[in-house]
């Protein structure tokens, strides 16, 4: 008999399984599906611990188990090769980060396919490869069409050590989760995904998953939706309005009438004036007649609608006071129109003194359509960038706002608070309004604010912290009353103070609330501590509030996905700026749009590709002249939200993935990867699979119908393994030492999946042993098989109970107790004749766990004829049929009772399989030596207790 080595076995084993390609899956497979997944691994320089193959060990049991049931098993592997942690090590080693990823993915590989996980390799992808972020870009621009992409600025969380931007998901107790850098807030004009608009659905659906508690659970908490109502309260301040109408208009046309009887009913003073000659307009005209016929003061706010936009503009600019604010709707800085050019080309001086406008409006709020059939919406964002101030990219009741009612100009122009609140029913005992530092409404009435410089000093202080260090719950609450405006109380009409405060966030809600500090223990420390009043006035049912003061609303604290990124790593977003044509999406015909490699990768605050002059030479690809690309990156978990779709077809040039081959192939039907993703990856795929449904590429809503999680392996010292700690097991050492199926054994030995545990020596030193007395044990008997082939009827049993064990535990990953199970049974049956048959059905079982000793084992059961040994001549264990179990074999002739008196165990006593109480009950009785009891309790085939 040789002796067991596992170096030899397991390098052939290997070899063979890759020339035969035996965990190649066929499309053209008629056998039903099981699509198995693992969450793939971004390839670090550091390689795999022996962490990382325990959900790969997991998912390839579970592979090898069901190509064995007689299934399709799609079992693919490839790299998570873009982002931070790939460009974080190229960075530190001063190597690009193309060679540095290559380099890392070879060395994965290698390790990978040492351990004999059971992957198709002829669907590896690489996110990092151009052919695969072809279709990122590709994905991008789809949502982008949609209305689901789409850029702003934004207050948003920032790295100072990594130098980017990251999404609320990323942020970890205020601190960036791959550094620990504390996070600080920029405000930056970033790209955005709207998964807020699937916030519903993707609470709902999550009912219908196969997936642990705790991860649904933590899904639902950060969608957070939350039911109540939206009241408005309006500010006791009054200020008045002058209405400037646009070309071919007039004060009695579109929405004009609407708007001056919902000024009216307010008790607000106005002007409309009608400009002259509205058919072929000069701006000298009209301007002249608005300053000579239109009185403004402090308090005016100018409307201006489409060509009223650029009259007021001009207006301001000659003005010699301050007006209170300037509303443009539709407004527009350059005579470039979508559809047809306008007369009035040439009319009006197309040169504007931004500052001078700035500076004579207290505020300044801009309301572009993006389904704007004239003005592109690069027109309002212009304006914007040169008048600063608040943008609201918002579709009109009719494109470029020409209903009869455009509630939006009127939310604009009239200042109110709008609030969200659960708990409407406390309206009476709202005694404060409280603002988020970044409310529009602040930067509005900054001229109405008597103690500005208090305020613009706090909110300073507030650009400092996250959300998640504002929002707790124990911090002190500070804030800043905005002295000089009032808020009125639609119950009590009372007039009642505006505060800022920091704990208010401008992501959740509508970023103000009114505070009852009688009723919310947060509101009430805020009170106490300002001495604000505390009123504990009654109740109203919350029907009543709703219907007499607001509206009913559902909000959720899912806030749409940050996706820019300042680093160089990444797929480059494929838009492109024209200062002629705006915002311009690349063609598709030229995706991908490829990174440039004549550029210095290093971060530095922007984004590296800006550096770069062979990317930055673009043409708009509308009007053919020289334009600009978008110069971020996307996240790296863009790249991850869809790769389970590309594996179905990882070669096709022409699509992200066939339509038959998807509809063959997914959902996935198992998943297995770490629970830290919960909220990132997971949530981020469930949108985008939505969102491929929506845009008619998939036919189903959830990319994962079953998921598993597998808990960290931490190091012999008990703490999670890193090199700074010195407790990083390397797999390879142990692989080396110990084998591949002693270390898969051993990982699914050390406890339940899911479950935290450290890494011990002696415990895959006891793994090995117990395959070395496999090894022996199954060349010993085939010693004794090969001339009989009879055993004895204990072996039968113990071996269909395993079989019962077996699958079962596979089915529901107990994989643990299989181990167990599996050892149970050698010891039961090691000095029993055993026929060769069940030895194989032995070898079938125990192959989904150790491969490679139950394929070399399965040669030995050959005859000599069968060139036993050689192990290339017969089939692989892998297409042999899963062996079921007898039921009645499984079935023991005898169990064991528990005896107790009075509910104490005094004994046990072994019985018949099934006997009936009155045989139990006499035999119990001689054991515990009694004869008389009060009552019995008898439970058949466990326990039986006398009650004396």
């Amino acid at each position: 008999m040789t002796k067991y080595n596992h170096l030899k076995i397991e390098k052939k084993w290997q070899k063979y399984w890759e020339t035969k390609k035996i965990f190649v899956a066929k499309d053209t497979d008629k056998r039903p599906k099981k699509y198995i997944l693992d969450m793939f691994p971004y390839p670090s320089g550091a390689g795999l611990h022996v962490g990382h193959p325990e959900g790969y060990t997991a998912t390839d049991i579970l592979s090898r188990y069901s190509r064995m049931k007689g299934f399709n098993v799609m079992h693919p592997m490839g790299w998570d090769a873009f982002g931070l942690p790939a460009e974080n090590y190229a960075i530190k080693e001063g190597i690009h980060p193309q060679k540095t990823t290559q380099k890392n993915i070879k060395r994965f590989t290698e390790q990978i396919k040492s351990i004999g996980l059971s992957y198709d390799w002829s669907r590896e992808v690489s996110t990092s490869a151009p052919d695969y972020y072809k279709w990122t870009q590709w994905l991008f621009l789809q949502l982008y069409k949609k209305g689901l992409a789409y850029k702003k600025e934004a207050n948003v969380n920032w790295c100072p050590k990594d130098n980017t931007v990251l999404a609320n998901e990323q942020v970890v107790d205020g601190a960036c989760e791959r550094c620990g850098t504390k996070v600080v807030q920029k405000n930056l004009s970033q790209w955005f995904f709207k998964i807020t608009n699937y916030a519903e659905e993707l609470l709902a659906d999550l009912d219908k998953l196969d997936w642990p508690e705790p991860i649904k659970s933590m899904q639902r908490n950060w969608i957070g939706k939350s039911q109540g109502a939206e009241i408005n309260f309006e500010l006791a301040e009054k200020s008045n309005y002058v209405l400037l109408h646009g070309f071919h208009g007039s004060p009695d046309g579109i929405f004009f009438p609407w708007l001056k009887k919902q000024l009216d009913t307010r008790g607000l003073q106005y002007q409309a004036p009608q400009l002259p000659n509205t058919d072929n307009p000069t701006e000298e005209e009209q301007v002249s007649f608005v300053l000579k016929n239109c009185k403004f003061d402090e308090n005016t706010i100018l409307l201006g609608h489409s060509l009223g936009c650029v009259v007021a503009m001009k207006v301001l600019e000659k003005l010699d006071k301050k007006i209170g604010g300037l509303v443009l709707a539709g407004g527009f800085s350059s005579p470039e129109f979508k559809d047809k050019p306008r007369p009035f080309h040439n009319t009006f001086d197309w040169q504007f003194d931004y500052k001078k406008i700035k500076s004579s409006a207290g505020f300044v709020e801009i309301l572009s359509d993006p389904n704007d059939y004239a003005v592109r919406i690069e027109q309002g964002r212009n304006l914007h960038k040169n008048l600063g101030g608040n943008f609201f990219e918002v579709a009109g009741t009719q494109p470029h706002f020409t209903a009869s009612q455009e509630p939006a100009i009127l939310e604009s122009l009239v200042p109110k608070i709008k609030v969200f609140t659960t708990r409407p029913d406390t309206i009476f005992g709202a005694t404060y309004m409280v603002l988020a530092p970044e409310h529009p409404l602040v930067q509005n009435l900054k001229s109405a604010i008597k103690n500005w410089e208090e305020v613009e000093k706090y909110l300073e202080q507030a650009k400092g912290k996250t959300d998640l260090q504002r929002s707790a719950l124990e911090k002190e609450k500070t804030g800043v009353e905005l002295k000089g405006i009032k808020a009125i109380n639609p119950a009590t009409g009372e007039q009642i103070p505006i505060w800022i405060a920091d704990y208010v966030l401008m992501g959740y809600g509508t970023g103000a609330i009114m505070a009852v500090p009688a009723h919310d223990e947060r509101d009430r420390q805020f009170a106490e501590k300002y001495r604000l009043p505390i009123v504990d006035k009654p109740l109203v049912p919350i029907e009543e509030a709703i219907k007499k003061y607001g509206n009913a609303v559902t909000k959720y604290k899912l806030r749409d996905w940050l996706v820019s990124r300042q680093r160089y790593w990444g797929a480059p977003i494929p838009i492109i700026y024209c200062k002629t044509c705006g915002q311009q999406a690349v063609p598709e015909k030229d995706l991908p749009v490829k990174l440039p490699t004549d550029t210095d990768f290093r971060p530095t605050g922007e984004s590296p590709l800006k550096r770069s002059k062979k990317f930055s030479k673009v043409i708009c690809p509308n009007c053919k002249e020289p334009a600009e690309r978008d110069y971020d990156t996307m996240d790296t978990f863009v790249d991850s939200s869809w790769y389970f779709l590309r594996y179905i077809d990882p070669k096709n040039k022409s699509k992200f993935a066939s339509p038959d081959k998807i509809k063959k192939w997914m959902p996935v039907d198992t998943y297995v990867g770490g629970a830290e993703h919960a909220v990132l990856h997971l949530l981020y795929s469930r949108f985008f699979t939505k969102a491929l449904r929506d845009l008619g590429y998939l036919n189903f809503g959830e990319p994962f119908i079953k998921l598993k999680n597998q808990g960290l392996i931490l190091g012999p010292d008990g703490e999670k393994m890193s090199k700074s700690r010195g407790n990083v097991i390397n797999p390879d050492d142990v692989i080396k030492e110990h084998g591949a199926d002693s270390l898969r054994m051993y990982e699914m030995f050390m406890g339940p999946l899911e479950d935290a545990k450290p890494w011990q020596t002696n415990g895959i030193v006891g793994v090995r042993r117990f395959l070395d007395r496999v090894w022996n044990w199954v060349n010993e008997k085939y010693t004794v098989s090969s001339k009989q082939n009879t055993e004895s009827d204990n072996v039968q049993r113990a071996l269909h109970k395993l079989i019962k064990k077996i699958t079962e535990d596979i089915q529901n990953f107990s994989f643990n107790t299989s181990i167990s199970a599996f050892m149970e049974f050698y010891n039961q049956v090691k000095d029993e004749p055993t026929s060769k048959t069940s030895l194989k059905t032995f070898l079938i079982l125990l192959y989904p766990f150790a491969p490679h000793i139950s394929e070399e084992l399965n040669q030995v059961l050959q005859p000599v004829g069968k060139n036993r040994g050689r192990g290339l001549s017969v089939l692989s264990l892998q297409l042999e049929k899963w062996p079921s179990y007898n039921a009645k074999l499984i079935i023991d002739e005898t169990v064991e009772i528990v005896v107790q008196v009075n509910g104490k165990v005094k004994g046990k006593l072994t019985v018949a399989n099934n006997s009936d109480q009155v045989t139990v009950s006499g035999e119990a009785k001689k054991l515990v030596g009694i004869d008389q009891v009060k009552r019995e309790v008898f439970v058949p085939n466990r326990l039986i207790n006398f009650v004396v």
